[in-house]
């Protein structure tokens, strides 16, 4: 799927692809990932207003320590972190490193709350959404719940494609032009990291969708697939406990092995500096170490 293709869908959207200009909320950073700093209303508020009102795509990743470990780990996904105009602290692990490495108090703003609390800042002036990924059926009951619960909210579009969709263009095509046509104002694509971030670089923001975010699998929370930690957990940086014992199978090299990965590398930063780093997004830490791409190629060129 070429360029000039993606430009053409892009029509459909925008007469015109000039972008408003971005937000720069400050950053803290964690090693080289930079966390934003702003409050969740504010934040919320940003969001929406330009979801209504902006050009151009805007790109939110909810940063967790499987994320951030991606990140020190592979250029690609560290390039696509860099591009995106909004990264925020999903979980009390970044949230307690900006602290204790940057020496910042980051709010914890999580992508499953995102889904609810831009949908009800929005749904009274029609704001329209579309839904992509997740396992079969997630999204359509995430769907129909947030319909019903916020008067007003626009469902668009809802894709549950096939698993590797993104790697052939007789599937990915149509995901593609499903999406330009529906012309969403928001789109939360449910794929994982880094897959989820890597298809919004390369096709969404082609299409001038205003917000897009990578939500992972927040489709099967929302419409009770997966039960939700307790709130005294997620309080306490432990839900990825509760996670890991509900499907341990699955979990336990992304948990166990993973959260040992994040301790390490921030431990790793927490040594080579005891100054907090601030910045403004598009500004990089001056500290920097080596790093080989390791992500391989989930969304191949078409």
């Amino acid at each position: 799927m070429n360029q000039a293709y993606l430009k053409e869908l892009a029509g459909l959207n925008e007469a015109s692809a000039e972008q408003t200009s971005p937000a720069r909320p400050q950053r803290v950073f964690v090693g080289r990932t930079g966390i934003h700093t702003h409050s969740e209303s504010s934040f919320v508020n940003d969001v929406v207003h330009h979801a209504l009102h902006g050009k151009g795509t805007r790109q939110i990743v909810t940063v967790n320590a499987q994320i951030y470990v991606l990140g020190e780990k592979s250029l690609r996904y560290r390039a696509c972190l860099d591009s995106a105009e909004y990264l925020c602290a999903d979980g009390m692990p970044l949230a307690w490193a900006c602290k204790h490495l940057g020496g910042i108090n980051v709010p914890r703003i999580a992508g499953v709350d995102l889904i609810e609390k831009f949908c009800e800042r929005g749904a009274a002036d029609g704001l329209s959404v579309f839904l992509l990924g997740g396992r079969p059926d997630s999204a359509r009951v995430t769907a129909r719940k947030l319909s019903a619960r916020y008067r007003g909210l626009k469902i668009v579009g809802v894709s549950c494609p096939s698993w590797g969709f993104e790697t052939r263009a007789e599937t990915l095509k149509p995901v593609i032009e499903q999406i330009a046509k529906a012309k969403p104002q928001i789109i939360f694509v449910a794929l994982g990291a880094p897959k989820q971030e890597f298809l919004i670089e390369e096709y969404i923001r082609p299409l001038n969708v205003p917000i897009a975010i990578g939500v992972g699998g927040s489709f099967e929370i929302l419409s009770g697939v997966i039960k939700r930690a307790p709130m005294w957990m997620q309080s306490s940086g432990l839900e990825w406990a509760f996670r890991l014992s509900k499907d341990p199978k699955r979990m336990w090299k992304r948990y166990l092995i993973g959260n040992v990965e994040f301790l390490w590398s921030v431990m790793k930063w927490k040594l080579l500096t005891s100054v907090p780093v601030m910045g403004l997004p598009g500004e990089r830490c001056a500290l920097t170490s080596a790093s080989k791409d390791v992500s391989g190629s989930p969304i191949s060129g078409m």
